[in-house]
C-alpha cells in the first residue's frame, strides 16, 4: 500500500506541475553549491517569546524560500529571549548548532540568511536553485499574499482575490520549479512535511488558493472559485482537508449534492489521517510542541465529527423521499 500511494502522490505533484506556464525551465535555474549529500539545517525557535517576536512567520518565509539542501524546522527555546526570531545554523538535524542568528525577520535578512547557507558549500557538488530574477518573483509573490491575507481578514474580498491573482501569478512557477528542485535532492521528510502530506515549501500557495477560493464564493464568482478550488486540492496533493472542505463549500454554492458530499468525505479521511498523525508519540518534544499536536488532533476530531452530521443530511436528501 505505502508504494501505491507513493505513486499517487507523484502522479498528483506532476498535474500540479504541468498547471505551470509553458517556458524553457532550464532558463529559471543555475548551478549553487549545495550538495545532496550534505544539509543544512535551519532550527527555527518557536518558544512563546520568538512567536511574539514574528517566528511563526519567519519560519513560513524560510520554508517558502529554502533552496535545495537546506531544511527548514521548528526548534524549542535557545534562552535568547528578546532577540528573536532566533534561528539555528545546523550541518544536521542532530547537530549542535553552529551558529545563532538574531532577530530573523523581514525579506532581506531571511534571503542574506539563505545565502550564507549556499554560500558555506560554493566548494561542494551542485545543486540547481533559482536564479535571482525567478526568486525576486517568488518572494513578490509571498509578499503579495500576506498583504491578501490582510484583505481577507478584513472581509474586502474584492482586493484580495486581486492580491491573490498577483501572487500566484508571481510566485507559483518558481515555487514550483524549487519545490521540485527539493523533491529531486532529498529521499526523506520533515516531520512537517509527514504530518501535512505535503511540502511545506507550498503552504503559501495553498492557502492561496483557498482564500482566494472563499474570496470568490462571497463574490459570487463560482467559476473563479472552483478553479481555485481545484488548484488548493492539485497543490497540497489531495491531502489538505481544508481545500477539500473549500470545493464542497463550491459544490453547496453551485446546488451540486453530490460532489458535495464526495468532498466533504473526502476531507473526513484526511482529518482523520490528521488525528492519527497527530495521536504519535513525539519523544524529546517539548512542551509547545506537544501542546501544538493536541491542538491540532481536537481540531481535526471535531471538524470530522461535524462534516459527519452534513455527511447525513446530505445522503438523506440524495436517497429522496
Amino acid at each position: 500500500m505505502a508504494h501505491l500511494k507513493a505513486i499517487r502522490l507523484a502522479l498528483v505533484w506532476t498535474s500540479a506541475i504541468l498547471l505551470l506556464a509553458s517556458t524553457d525551465n532550464d532558463a529559471a535555474v543555475e548551478a549553487l553549491s549545495i550538495p545532496s549529500s550534505s544539509k543544512k539545517v535551519l532550527r527555527v525557535c518557536q518558544s512563546p517569546g520568538c512567536k511574539d517576536d514574528g517566528a511563526i512567520s519567519t519560519f513560513d518565509c524560510l520554508s517558502a524560500m529554502a533552496p535545495p539542501g537546506v531544511d527548514v524546522v521548528k526548534g524549542g527555546c535557545v534562552s535568547l529571549c528578546g532577540s528573536g526570531p532566533v534561528v539555528e545554523l545546523c550541518n544536521n538535524i542532530e547537530d549542535v548548532p553552529s551558529v545563532k542568528k538574531k532577530r530573523v525577520k523581514g525579506s532581506d535578512t531571511i534571503l542574506s540568511l539563505l545565502d550564507d547557507c549556499v554560500d558555506s558549500k560554493k566548494e561542494e557538488d551542485s545543486e540547481s536553485v533559482l536564479k535571482p530574477y525567478m526568486r525576486d518573483r517568488l518572494m513578490n509573490g509571498y509578499a503579495l499574499s500576506l498583504e491578501a491575507e490582510v484583505a481577507f481578514a478584513a472581509k474586502n474580498y474584492q482586493l484580495a482575490v486581486d492580491l491573490y491573482t498577483d501572487a500566484l501569478e508571481s510566485g507559483r512557477k518558481p515555487a514550483m520549479l524549487l519545490q521540485d528542485a527539493r523533491s529531486a535532492r532529498s529521499d526523506t521528510a520533515t516531520d512537517i512535511e509527514q504530518s501535512n502530506g505535503y511540502p511545506e515549501g507550498v503552504q503559501w500557495l495553498i492557502t492561496s488558493f483557498k482564500n482566494s477560493c472563499r474570496s470568490r464564493l462571497y463574490l459570487k464568482d463560482v467559476d473563479g472559485a472552483r478553479r481555485d478550488a481545484f488548484g488548493s486540492t492539485i497543490f497540497s496533493q489531495n491531502c489538505d482537508a481544508d481545500a477539500h472542505e473549500c470545493l464542497a463549500e463550491v459544490c453547496a454554492a453551485s446546488s451540486d449534492a453530490l460532489g458535495e458530499l464526495q468532498a466533504i468525505k473526502s476531507a473526513m479521511l484526511q482529518y482523520e489521517r490528521m488525528e492519527e498523525e497527530y495521536s504519535k508519540p513525539l519523544p524529546g518534544a517539548d512542551a509547545p510542541a506537544r501542546a501544538e499536536a493536541a491542538k491540532k488532533r481536537s481540531h481535526a476530531s471535531a471538524r470530522k465529527r461535524e462534516l459527519g452530521f452534513r455527511v447525513g443530511k446530505l445522503e438523506r436528501e440524495l436517497r429522496g423521499p
